[in-house]
């Protein structure tokens, strides 16, 4: 008994997390988008691998080059460039500049190397700069995901607070709670069985995955989030409150910001993450359930 109340205390936190952590993903989508970030970080790791800090030399010549400049709307970047296409920008403005045949002592830069060991062979040239282009981007792909992760955090932390998300309070809520805590483990259940149904084990198949509104009232249609009365009263009550009352606001006050702290760390995890988690938590139940 007690050991199926941890697990479906446990399913209902992970279900939270992941309404959470779609949502958080939707609007850094929204952001990465807006601000043209993917596209930016490109261009940067772009800039690095040629070192053109100033895109005034090779950097800017392979943006102008319609290989490249025809991957996006006029005066967008792109946010992905093909390895192929890479390649066949470079050799372009190799092409155009006579460099590729050329006497390779003459050649400096960051294409030397490659242009010395290709001794004219185009296609080894192209299959060299495609590689050379696949490493870097997962170098720097490493790098970009590092700053998902902080800017998810960020997000996490604020749909903490604004919801009232707070981890020590939702889990204090499900383990008094059985009738609520049941119900949200049917919930977590068609949940899954609906994502898996539309498309497979990934959290973007489930259901409309940039829809804020339905993911929202999914959180809000039975998990222990919001703010009450009561809540609103405890953490901004009476300024002038006696020491013990003071002593008391404090505590809360400590007490909401590690449980909205928890939340956000656990979101920054990423949707698939807890879609998994879910998964897994839900078959090991099913698996422990008594037959009819």
């Amino acid at each position: 008994m007690w050991g199926s109340t941890v697990l479906d205390l446990g399913i209902g936190l992970v279900f939270l997390y992941l309404l959470l952590a779609l949502i958080c993903s939707v609007m850094q989508e929204l952001i990465a988008n807006v601000t043209s970030w993917r596209g930016r970080h490109l261009r940067a790791s772009i800039k690095a691998m040629l070192d053109d800090p100033n895109m005034t030399g090779l950097a800017k010549r392979i943006y102008a080059n319609p290989r490249v400049s025809g991957l996006s709307l006029p005066g967008k970047l792109p946010s992905y460039i093909p390895p192929e296409t890479f390649s066949r920008a470079l050799i372009d403005i190799l092409a155009e500049q006579g460099s590729i045949s050329a006497n390779t002592d003459s050649i400096r830069g960051p294409l030397a190397p490659f242009i010395r060991d290709a001794a004219g062979d185009v296609d080894r040239l192209r299959s060299d700069l495609e590689v050379w282009f696949d490493n870097a981007m997962d170098r720097f792909g490493g790098w970009y995901k590092r700053n998902v992760q902080l800017v998810l955090l960020a997000i996490g932390m604020l749909l903490a607070i604004g919801l009232n998300a707070n981890t020590l309070e939702a889990a204090h809520q499900l383990w008094t709670q059985p009738v609520l805590r049941a119900a949200i483990v049917d919930q977590a259940r068609g949940f899954s069985t609906e994502a898996t149904t539309a498309g497979g084990a990934a959290p973007a198949n489930a259901g409309p995955p940039n829809d804020i509104g339905t993911l929202l009232s999914e959180v809000d249609s039975a998990l222990p989030v919001g703010w009450t009365n009561s809540q609103v009263h405890r953490l901004f009550g009476n300024p002038a409150a006696s020491g013990q009352e003071q002593h008391d606001l404090l505590f809360a006050w400590l007490t909401a910001i590690a449980g909205w702290t928890l939340t956000a760390l656990a979101t920054s995890l990423g949707a698939q993450f807890w879609f998994d988690t879910l998964g897994k938590a839900l078959n090991i139940r099913a698996a422990g359930e008594k037959p009819v």
